[in-house]
């Protein structure tokens, strides 16, 4: 009697051509056949119940979230169609699962998930923040008042993940300033962090942190609004004259990463979002030595 033969398993994924050859995907796909799997690329413009069945997906849809939000029809159906496929096929596992996918795709949503998740934490924060969408000058000194946001601000895209402009932001000294953002935005308390940034990436229960440029120490006056792109200013190898430290402000009096606050911060995030794969972005404040949580991200 012939024994059956073990069906492969079946990865479907989508990510867009630059997150295919950033991710490596013809050398995963070496390596999934090497283990009986087989890896399958989603075509979003046809029907996936032909393409199935999947017993895991993995995507980076963010990008077509952003496009759906801006009302592109295909977006619109291309996400459809995958919530569908997810609603008719509980036993296939989604990595990572979409109610956590969308609360990180409006930053507003995002810090307002990191106040709640951290509130009690005397060493974790969520800087300032307020949502602006009016050119009302008087109406948007009115909210950032009351939200205790204090400048300099950054003013970023509220949509996050939706290409080159999500990462599109600006530091503003002074209330005036506000007027030269492009609206809506997010506008949070600039935290001075001595150029520093700690990027955490999370994969599961594992996590790694690099350490990447950052925006120097920046004070609130009469100073131009700075314009500046997130993932240029923060390249490992930036020489952005925004991250060289002015000589008044030393990086050997910053305070000293601590691995177990890192861990508390993932482990919280994780459980909050019901997610796996997270880049968290944070600093640490160089006057409170607090950690600041100032962006969080679905697959990065």
């Amino acid at each position: 009697m012939e024994h059956p033969v073990n069906k492969p398993k079946i990865i479907g994924y989508w990510f867009n051509e630059k997150k295919c050859q950033k991710f490596g995907v013809a050398e995963l796909n070496a390596e999934c056949k090497r283990r009986g799997i087989e890896l399958v690329k989603i075509d979003m413009s046809s029907p996936m119940e032909e393409q199935g069945p999947f017993d895991l997906l993995l995507h980076k849809l963010t990008a077509l979230f952003a496009q759906a939000l801006n009302h592109d029809r295909k977006a619109i159906t291309a996400i459809k169609m995958f919530e569908n496929y997810i609603g008719r096929h509980p036993e296939t596992i989604v990595m990572d699962p979409l109610p956590g996918v969308y609360r990180l795709l409006l930053r507003n949503q995002t810090y307002n998930l990191l106040k709640q998740c951290f509130k009690h934490d005397d060493k974790v924060f969520t800087p300032t923040y307020v949502e602006l969408s009016t050119t009302d000058l008087q109406h948007n000194r009115m909210l950032i008042q009351e939200a205790n946001v204090t400048f300099p601000v950054v003013c970023k895209p509220v949509t996050a993940g939706g290409g080159i402009e999500a990462h599109e932001m600006a530091v503003v000294f002074n209330e005036s300033g506000i007027s030269e953002c492009t609206l809506p935005c997010v506008a949070q308390s600039f935290i001075n962090h001595g150029a520093i940034l700690y990027k955490l990436f999370v994969l599961g229960p594992v996590w790694f942190v690099i350490v990447r440029p950052s925006l120097k120490n920046f004070y609130a006056g009469e100073q131009e609004t700075v314009h500046f792109n997130s993932n240029n200013v923060s390249k490992a190898d930036s020489q952005s004259p925004l991250t060289q430290l002015d000589p008044g402000d030393k990086k050997e009096d910053l305070p000293k990463a601590d691995p177990a606050v890192f861990n508390r911060i993932v482990t919280n995030l994780r459980d909050a979002l019901n997610m796996d794969l997270l880049g968290i972005d944070v600093v640490i404040d160089s006057c409170t030595g607090k950690y600041g949580i100032i962006d969080v991200n679905a697959f990065p």
